[in-house]
């Protein structure tokens, strides 16, 4: 144990035990926070922590427009929550106290953006599609404001409890578990529905005790008693205290200043009793042990696959195999040239791959050989490119076609008429086979016609996007060369690290060095205070907990590997760039635009 923790734990309260337990918590934390493979754990290990040393937490439940937010607001003085009927509520929302407002949004991968409190309509009601693809990530809010309720409870409004099949109703866990006390909220003369009647039943044998809130007593004209005696007499054996409240009510009292207008609402003994109940700390830090308990079971599951699974694997194999290669000297010299040729090869062949490209044939050429060269722009253009060429190919052929179909016309007419063939012709010249081979004749005229048509437009995108184009091909180059570069530069780096810091490298397992250190600091630190201080923690637990920790720690994460000795040889720095001249692509419009024959006439007869 470090002298800086020692200290840390002599300032501690010696008669307050949850506050001894969160400091050595803490450096738990920060150790395992440096392995990211553990995170979701982690990030778990925090809320632990952050919610012992917070305010406690009292959070209300219950399904759609029963008058929770609208509740919340009234205990809070404020208009704080929009509680529109039409739009419930679609996060869960911690309100906290604060000097300064702000929200902060936690995300499920753990990362935490603040935003100015005038958005928080956007995460809580809102049914934009921005709003949508924002909660899709979202974990839960955190609503810091300047009230004196919260400076002694954090209040959680909750998304209505969602239900399924068979009567039963859902709600999360990880969210309960983080609360000290939970609310139910019933709207007056709507009884509880079977679904409802099941979760809460659920939550006592979880070991969850709701209280019962009866809000909107100013709709029922003076049954309110009548009303709960009836729900009591279903389920008040599963209920702790119940508290019937108009939110209404103390939002008018608060707009009017009516001292008798909240008396009436009763809001004022919904805090009363919030405050009553989470003055129990002996409750709070039982909760603290036994999410504690329920943290070190995932740690225990989490620490026993880590070896086996990635990236563990991968990062043990390759400081097994990076020590044995390092060792065998000349073979991995011999290596290391082998890939810096190989890079360079590389180097050179990307540096000229526009050297011989003069025509938009050879550009279309090269496309096809080197991936790199390839993105969305890329593949648009070479398919305007591709279809431009081919129509020009299809244009040639054709009039190929009408040159040697002009020749055999030419040379029947000159054999059935012992003269040349000049148009136009004299109706006595016109045979049924003259006009047939001339019909023939202009059908390819018109195909080289439409050919003619297509050619130009894809010739006119083609000379349109040429400046992009090369633009983009000669960014993608010199991408793919600074990324040899790179790897060249890696390799050095690697090579000067493997022959002078070869300790620290036999140690770096990625992160998992860590997972050893919370190991032992578990064992040495964390279990004598769960075992041996005034915790409330069962005898049965405590043996529980022993068997995880002795789980947790026989896991081996150490292991030791011989330094090998420094290599004889140190190939010297290659600086590809000056190595090998960059050549650019630069065609310009002749380079691309085909040539090709002139368009045939029609034959007019």
């Amino acid at each position: 144990m470090t002298e800086r923790f020692s200290e840390q734990l002599n300032n501690t309260d010696e008669h307050n035990p949850l506050e001894q337990l969160i400091e050595r918590l803490k450096p738990l934390h920060s150790i395992l926070s440096r392995n990211s493979y553990v995170k979701d754990t982690t990030n778990r290990l925090k809320q632990i922590i952050d919610d012992a040393i917070s305010q406690p937490i009292v959070l209300l439940i219950g399904k759609e427009r029963v008058g929770k937010t609208t509740l919340i607001n009234s205990l809070l003085g404020r208009n704080l929550l929009e509680d529109r009927l039409s739009e419930p509520t679609r996060t869960n929302t911690f309100l906290k106290y604060s000097n300064e407002e702000y929200i902060k949004a936690v995300f499920l991968n753990g990362m935490e953006v603040t935003f100015d409190i005038a958005n928080l309509s956007l995460f809580t009601i809102s049914n934009s599609e921005s709003a949508q693809i924002i909660r899709k990530h979202l974990d839960y809010l955190e609503v810091y404001i300047t009230s004196e309720l919260l400076k002694k409870v954090t209040i959680v409004d909750s998304v209505a409890l969602e239900t399924g099949e068979n009567n039963t109703a859902y709600f999360s866990p990880a969210l309960l578990q983080r609360c000290n006390e939970v609310f139910w909220v019933l709207q007056a003369g709507s009884p509880a529905t079977k679904a409802e009647v099941n979760f809460i039943e659920k939550l006592n044998k979880m070991g969850v005790t709701a209280h019962l809130v009866v809000n909107g007593i100013d709709q029922v004209d003076g049954e309110v008693e009548a009303f709960l005696d009836m729900e009591k007499e279903r389920y008040g054996y599963f209920i702790g205290e119940d508290v019937p409240v108009s939110a209404l009510q103390a939002q008018e009292a608060r707009n009017t200043n009516s001292t008798q207008l909240l008396i009436d609402s009763r809001i004022t003994q919904l805090s009363q009793l919030m405050f009553q109940l989470i003055d129990n700390k002996q409750k709070k830090t039982r909760n603290i042990a036994e999410r504690l308990i329920q943290w070190l079971e995932r740690l225990r599951v989490e620490i026993n696959t880590i070896p086996a699974r990635e990236p563990y694997v991968s990062a043990y194999e390759y400081v097994i195999q990076h020590q044995r290669d390092f060792n065998s000297g000349t073979a991995q010299l011999q290596q290391d040239k082998a890939l810096i040729n190989s890079l360079d090869k590389q180097y050179e062949s990307v540096s000229k791959v526009f050297k011989e490209v003069q025509t938009l044939f050879q550009l279309l050429q090269t496309l096809e050989s080197d991936s790199y060269l390839r993105d969305p722009i890329i593949d648009m253009y070479e398919e305007m490119a591709v279809l431009y060429q081919k129509n020009v190919r299809d244009y040639r052929k054709l009039h190929v076609e009408y040159s040697m179909e002009y020749g055999q016309l030419e040379k029947y007419f000159k054999k059935q008429t012992g003269m040349s063939l000049t148009f136009p012709l004299e109706e006595s010249e016109l045979t049924p086979l003259l006009c047939k081979r001339i019909q023939t004749l202009n059908k390819i005229q018109i195909n080289c016609e439409q050919k003619l048509v297509f050619i130009k437009k894809y010739e006119q995108v083609v000379l349109e996007k040429l400046d992009t184009v090369q633009s983009r091909l000669n960014e993608l180059v010199e991408n793919r060369l600074s990324s040899i570069h790179n790897q060249l530069n890696e390799l050095e780096a690697q090579r000067i690290r493997e022959r002078f810091y070869m300790t620290a490298s036999v140690n770096k397992l990625a992160e998992f060095n860590c997972i050893a250190e919370a190991q032992r600091f578990i064992k040495d630190a964390i279990e004598p205070l769960l075992l041996e201080r005034v915790l409330p923690i069962k005898e049965q637990e405590k043996m529980q907990i022993q068997q995880t920790i002795e789980r947790i720690v026989t896991v081996d994460f150490m292991f030791e590997t011989p330094i090998a000795a420094e290599a004889d040889e140190i190939l010297a720095p290659l600086n590809l760039k000056e190595k090998h001249q960059l050549f650019e692509l630069r065609l310009t419009e002749e380079d691309i635009v085909s040539d090709i024959p002139e368009l045939p006439e029609k034959i007019e007869f």
